[in-house]
């Protein structure tokens, strides 16, 4: 919820197609431009997020050591 005091800032163009656009204005946040800054907004809909999964070796048993 937005308090009624606080200016609202429009939407910027990373804002278009969300859901939670009411008018020119976000229903969320206050500030959009602050929120795509470093990023993504957390909220938009309509940004689908991927997660990368590293792949790791996976080391199975211990190996024996040659004698010198």
């Amino acid at each position: 919820m937005l308090q009624a005091d606080m200016e609202r800032k429009p939407i910027v163009k990373q804002c278009r197609g969300c859901a939670k656009i009411d008018g020119d204005f976000c229903s969320v946040w206050v500030s959009p431009p602050t929120k795509w800054r470093l990023g993504t907004c957390p909220t938009a809909t309509h940004v689908k997020v991927e997660f990368h999964e590293q792949v790791q070796k996976v080391r199975v048993g211990q190996q024996k050591q040659k004698k010198k």
